[in-house]
């Protein structure tokens, strides 16, 4: 008899097991799922945050140029990739500091004055500017899903003014060969700066998705039974099966409205 029970109560123990295992599984294949939608929501599987930043000088001339490219599960590619509908007709990023160069000389023919800022905005790619010590400029190619607060701001403001003091005569005799090593080097710096910069901006964004889903997750409890409950109270003639998929959708339409509103609270 005694034994019986030792083996019940090994039964009862081994499920116990199973059962907390089952659960843990669970949960990490949901959290997987929504690491995995969040890579998605921003767009992470094509673009990452920041694509690249080039540092120029006010008349226009291209000094450094930092891309964050990779290979394997997320391919990313150059600042040119991005700005060319498949790599045809690659645009000269010279062209480009040209063109923000003549634009910041626009800006001061019409009165604009101290301008400090510029962003421009696509569906696609978007692209701020910051002019710094009126003499340099900052491009910096952003994933359309992305908003960098003035933290983040600040921070790339900072490593740029940083190089910029002291580097000042490098920049400034830039074609000069010793200048020219030197500014290689920062380049490459940079590029592992910025690839840093981006892990880290990709991690932040995914950590805020996975909390507003349990913020959302704890707000939004009991509703469907609040839902199902009003929905069969008042449609009675309705049938069973058509009521549960309503009651389902409503919940589903009142979770991306809260993450939604949450989302936008915290940009």
């Amino acid at each position: 008899m005694l034994e019986i029970q030792d083996k019940n109560q090994s039964s009862v123990n081994n499920c116990s097991i199973d059962s907390n295992n089952f659960i843990a599984t669970s949960e990490n294949f949901i959290q997987r799922n929504l690491i995995e939608r969040a890579h998605h929501s921003y767009s992470f599987n094509k673009m990452p945050p920041i694509i690249g930043t080039i540092m120029a000088d006010k008349y226009g001339n291209t000094l450094m140029v930092f891309e964050y490219t990779s290979k394997g599960k997320n391919s990313y590619g150059s600042i040119n990739s991005y700005l060319s509908k498949e790599d045809k007709n690659l645009i000269d990023l010279n062209l480009i500091s040209s063109y923000f160069s003549a634009f910041k000389s626009f800006a001061g023919e019409i009165n604009i004055q101290n301008l400090s800022n510029l962003e421009i905005g696509g569906s696609n790619i978007k692209i701020q500017m910051y002019f710094l010590f009126d003499q340099y400029m900052i491009i910096v190619f952003l994933n359309t899903q992305i908003d960098l607060n003035s933290k983040e701001k600040a921070y790339i403001i900072k490593y740029f003014e940083e190089r910029l003091i002291k580097y000042e005569n490098e920049f400034k005799y830039f074609n000069a060969a010793k200048s020219r090593e030197i500014i290689r080097t920062l380049e490459n710096n940079g590029k592992n700066w910025l690839k840093i910069l981006n892990k880290s901006l990709i991690q932040s964004y995914k950590t805020c998705y996975l909390q507003r889903h349990l913020i959302i997750e704890d707000l939004i409890n009991g509703f469907d039974s609040i839902i199902q409950e009003e929905l069969f109270g008042y449609l009675t003639n309705v049938p069973e099966e058509i009521l549960e998929n309503l009651s389902m959708e409503i919940n589903n339409k009142i979770q991306d409205r809260l993450f939604e509103n949450l989302k936008n609270k915290n940009e």
